[in-house]
Formats: structure tokens, sequence, C-alpha cells
């Protein structure tokens, strides 16, 4: 499963990866950089799943907001999210393992 990461052995092993990967992740700011890119991709996406609702929400249209489906809205704001911090981290690993 953590293959990427070089995870073969035990699971503290493991976990010490995980950690020294998040980290790193925190010391060059990916974390930054993946909500700025969750910030756009997901108020994109947001606008086409749910359009009425956020439109609604940014006039402070009441019955249009009711309209808005909250569990899509974060899950698609998590998304881009994770997708950019995995694919940097993915980069660091393989950065690291390459000769």
């Amino acid at each position: 499963m953590f293959k990427w990461i070089g995870c073969k052995g035990a699971v503290g092993n493991c976990f010490a990866k995980l950690l020294d990967l998040h980290r790193t992740a925190i010391r060059l700011g990916i974390y930054r950089r993946s909500g700025k890119v969750a910030l756009v991709v997901g108020t994109l996406l947001n606008l086409i799943n749910q359009p009425q609702a956020v439109f609604g929400l940014l006039s402070l249209d009441y019955p249009a907001m009711q309209g808005l489906d909250v569990v899509k809205a974060l899950l698609t704001y998590s998304v881009p999210f994770l997708v950019a911090t995995y694919g940097a981290l993915t980069a660091i690993a393989h950065q690291r393992t390459d000769p």
C-alpha cells in the first residue's frame, strides 16, 4: 500500500517515514500550495456541480442556499487538496530514491 514511500517492513518504520514526509511537506509549504489549488479547483467544481446553491450563498438567497449539499461541497474541496499533496509527496519520495 505504501510502496511509493518505501515501506516494506514493520508498521513503526512506515509511520516514521510518513511522519518524515509530513514534516517535509510542512517545511516546503506543500500543504499551503495544495490548499490554494483546492480553493481554486474546488470552487470551480462547486460552481459546475451546484451553481444555484453557490450563487445563492454568494447573494445571501436563503431558499437557494438550502439546496447546497455540504458534504458534496467539502468533498469537492478535499479531493483536489489530497491529489495535489499526494503528487508533491510522491515526487519528493521518488527524488529521494532515485540516484
